[in-house]
């Protein structure tokens, strides 16, 4: 389905620290293992091989502003109820609100248009088209990684865990000597070197991806 974003009314920044700058850090572990196979064996020939001349066209984000609203309040209801750890219902999102969240928030406005989330069953799946050129790396200019992942992930007692099942770039999948690596890997353990992610994460019992919706049950105070 497509979709675009109405535009949404402005967002409080004192938001990021907490929700999404988790949700930030987690989506952007998609964009990270993608470019981690040009990092693993850099050579012009790689760059041909993993990257296209141009972007791939992504789903684009359609919400009602009226529902948008209603989202950013019950994420904002969530978070306020969560600083207190007291009295807090557990945060259910789908792939489509994730999109809309994504979209329009100062942290992640950056990826508009190029990255897409779904959520289907117990994966999240992701879409990623970046232009290299603006990384600044050379023989990049001009060129495009364009890709999709499937990812797991869940949360317990604190403790993040996202690990890849598979990885395409241009259609093609990373070679499976690359890919036996990178499913060993928790691709989220450096989320905890940012102490406002530590100190979010350590407020949330669990985290749990099922039935196509993401769960994020809150740690009720002790």
């Amino acid at each position: 389905m497509t979709y675009q974003q109405n535009p949404a009314p402005e967002i409080k920044k004192r938001r990021g620290c907490l929700f999404y700058g988790c949700l930030t850090a987690i989506v952007l572990l998609l964009i990270v293992g993608i470019m981690a196979v040009i990092a693993f064996q850099y050579a012009r020939n790689l760059i041909n091989t993993y990257t296209d001349t141009s972007p791939m066209t992504l789903p684009k984000v359609e919400m009602p502003a009226a529902e948008y609203e209603a989202l950013q309040k019950r994420v904002e209801a969530f978070k306020e109820s969560l600083d207190k750890q007291k009295g807090v219902s557990a945060l259910v999102l789908n792939g489509e609100e994730i999109n809309a969240l994504i979209a329009n928030q100062p942290e992640t406005i950056g990826l508009k248009d190029k990255f897409h989330i779904a959520i289907e069953g117990d994966k999240i799946k992701g879409q990623v088209s970046i232009p290299l050129g603006e990384t600044g790396l050379p023989f990049t200019s001009g060129r495009y990684v364009n890709g999709s992942a499937a990812f797991k992930a869940s949360l317990q007692n604190g403790v993040l865990i996202v690990t890849a099942e598979s990885i395409e770039v241009k259609g093609k999948p990373l070679p499976e000597t690359f890919m036996s690596e990178v499913r060993k890997e928790n691709l989220a353990k450096d989320v905890y070197r940012d102490p406002k992610h530590a100190e979010a994460l350590r407020k949330i019992e669990s985290m749990e991806v099922k039935d196509g919706r993401i769960i994020i049950k809150p740690r009720e105070n002790q």
